[in-house]
């Protein structure tokens, strides 16, 4: 890798098959436990932050502005990589951000009356969360660049990190973890994981194309979004840049199914309700409703349609907290 990182994770996270569920869906299936990084409460976070952090102390900057939902892993995970090395820490956020002209709150939720879940961790963490009303992405970047110019004009030295730690130096952690699989001795036909923001998808198709290997990188959309294939294909030059490459990914490279978001980022899915009890029940493995239920429930209805043949690799990029947030209770069954 031709890129400085410091030390957050424990790696190689461990990567074994699903013997029960790999028999209920009729797939070899194993599972990559991203969930296990051990890093401030897990997750696949901290596989990018640990080039962003470097990236960051060689930046000289003293204080990061990131954005996210009021919930987001990402702030969580920064939030204590930016306490480890003394760099001051400060989110926008809010409880439902959503892309342009698609809200997804539902008229039902209240707001929560005290903190729960990653917005606990976050005030244990010391982070500076700015809570503003809910709207789109484009207003919470805004609220993002004003936190930063404040801190700018008070004398900081500010690093502005994308949502979700997703840039090309972000990306980096998931190219380097397709290495870490072949270490591992994984071969597969279908990598499934959940995809948002966008670094793991870029990073993992980039490392599969780069290690010229026969094998699906798909990505089930967390939102509504599918001209996210767009800002992967640019991650991807990025990386190209990077890492001195010349794959020239562009967005028609990236398998992104749009079929399981349940309405949009962080709205209530049935199916993802159904995919966390299957998995706990059968394997002992808890999901999230946000991102990793909704991503299993795509791999429970591929599996049943016959989409995934051979061996197939679901990448479990954590999101633990978010199961102990308020308004994310399961729904009741009979």
């Amino acid at each position: 890798m031709l890129h400085r990182k410091v030390s957050l994770i424990q790696a190689p996270t461990p990567l074994h098959q699903l013997e029960n569920a790999s028999r209920e869906l009729g797939v070899e299936l194993w599972i990559k436990r991203d969930d296990l990084t051990g890093f401030a409460g897990g997750g696949n976070k901290g596989r990018k932050l640990e080039y962003l952090i470097a990236d960051i102390r060689d930046s000289g900057a003293d204080s990061v502005v990131t954005r996210g939902a009021h919930q987001s892993n990402f702030v969580r995970q920064c939030a204590g990589a930016c306490a480890m090395f003394g760099i001051e820490f400060h989110a926008a956020t809010m409880h439902w951000p959503h892309p342009p002209g698609k809200p997804v709150r539902p008229a039902d939720w209240g707001e929560p009356q005290s903190p729960s879940g990653n917005a606990l961790l976050d005030d244990w963490l010391g982070a500076r969360i700015h809570l503003f009303p809910d709207g789109d992405w484009e207003t919470l970047d805004a609220h993002a660049e004003s936190i930063a110019s404040k801190l700018e004009s008070e004398g900081k030295r500010v690093y502005r990190m994308p949502s979700g730690g997703s840039s090309p130096v972000g990306a980096l952690g998931f190219v380097a973890a397709v290495q870490e699989i072949l270490d591992q001795g994984g071969a597969f036909e279908n990598v499934v994981f959940a995809s948002g923001s966008g670094g793991t998808q870029s990073g993992i198709a980039y490392g599969l194309r780069r290690a010229r290997l026969n094998c699906r990188a798909i990505g089930v959309c967390t939102d509504d979004e599918p001209e996210l294939v767009d800002d992967f294909a640019r991650i991807a030059e990025g990386l190209d840049h990077l890492l001195q490459g010349d794959e020239k990914m562009g967005p028609e490279d990236f398998e992104l199914d749009l079929r399981f978001h349940g309405g949009g980022y962080q709205a209530a899915s049935a199916e993802a309700d159904e995919a966390i009890r299957f998995l706990a029940r059968n394997e002992g493995i808890f999901l999230d409703p946000v991102y990793t239920g909704k991503a299993f429930a795509g791999v429970m209805a591929m599996a049943r349609g016959g989409e995934l043949p051979g061996r197939t690799l679901f990448w479990h990029t954590g999101g633990f907290p978010t199961l102990f947030a308020h308004g994310r209770e399961p729904t009741p069954v009979g």
